[in-house]
């Protein structure tokens, strides 16, 4: 899976699946300091990802400081060739300047077993 750099950040995407919805987010930035991965609530709100009553709230802590988001189940979440079934991500606000569509954490990378190439960029999945 290709790896883009822009701007000085890694950014791939990811194909999720809601309610039988799917869609690929890019402009994912990858952020192995991110235990959790984030996903702007801007650019999952066409397939009908939105804060409903019952859904756990998050505080996420970084740089920009703190900002509440909910957690969502995801039928699939694609990364590559691999897939993982009713999966948690976290949806938020993400700065209206950061041109991204959010943030891949370690809670994906990690679960896929991603392993990248910097020198290549790409990525892929190692099988166990």
């Amino acid at each position: 899976m290709k790896i883009d750099l822009v701007d000085g950040l890694l950014q791939t995407s990811i194909t999720i699946n809601y309610k039988g919805q799917p869609l690929t987010i890019d402009k994912l930035v990858i952020d192995t300091g991110a235990s959790h991965t984030l996903l702007s609530a801007d650019a999952v709100s066409d397939i009908g990802v939105y804060f409903e009553t019952g859904d756990e709230i998050i505080s996420a802590f970084g740089i920009g400081g703190e900002e509440s988001c909910f957690r969502k189940t995801f039928d699939l979440v694609t990364m590559g060739d691999f897939q993982i079934e009713n999966f948690k991500l976290d949806v938020g606000a993400l700065h209206e300047k950061l041109e991204i569509n959010g943030l891949s954490g370690l809670d994906v990378l990690m679960a896929v077993n991603v392993v990248m190439d910097l020198s290549r960029l790409i990525m892929y999945t190692k099988l166990n």
